[in-house]
């Protein structure tokens, strides 16, 4: 076995772990919020609210929990796309192509800063995670087209 298939393994086994560590903690935060949901019922109902009251709290908890999911599927598909151009990148600087190498360097940095800007609340937070993905798949699509061209003008 090559440097090569070393790398890809070493970068793949990275990426599944992180997938199923990640997949762990959304499942345990998944039901620390229906736990806490729960108590948050109990507390509305002993205090005698109204049902517009208990459905707000209600309403307010499952956004919470929708938020919190859509951030972590954005992180995992992030470490996943970054695990791809990390080894994409190891593989064309190995065959001496710094065009493409850089492209998926490129790549692979836009998606690691978006799975960690996607939990930094502040102001464009979604017009930076859509930036960021945008440049990372334009990098990369670049850089397979090169790879599958090489004498095309420009790579």
């Amino acid at each position: 076995m090559g440097i090569g298939e070393t790398v890809r393994d070493g970068i793949l086994k990275a990426g599944e772990e992180t997938s199923k560590k990640t997949a762990e903690v959304l499942i345990k935060q998944g039901e620390a919020v229906k736990v806490a949901t729960e108590k948050i019922a109990e507390t509305v109902i002993e205090e005698g609210s109204t049902k517009s009251e208990s459905a707000a709290y209600f309403l307010g908890n499952l956004t919470k929990n929708i938020e919190a999911s859509s951030k972590g599927g954005v992180m995992m598909h992030s470490g996943k796309r970054a695990a791809g151009s990390g080894f994409k990148s190891v593989m064309d600087f190995s065959r001496g192509d710094p065009l493409c190498g850089s492209l998926c360097v490129i790549s692979a940095g836009c998606e690691v800063a978006s799975g960690v800007v996607v939990w930094i609340p502040f102001p464009g937070k979604i017009c930076t995670v859509a930036t960021l993905k945008t440049v990372s798949v334009a990098c990369e699509r670049i850089r397979d087209l090169c790879v599958a061209n090489p004498t095309a003008p420009g790579c």
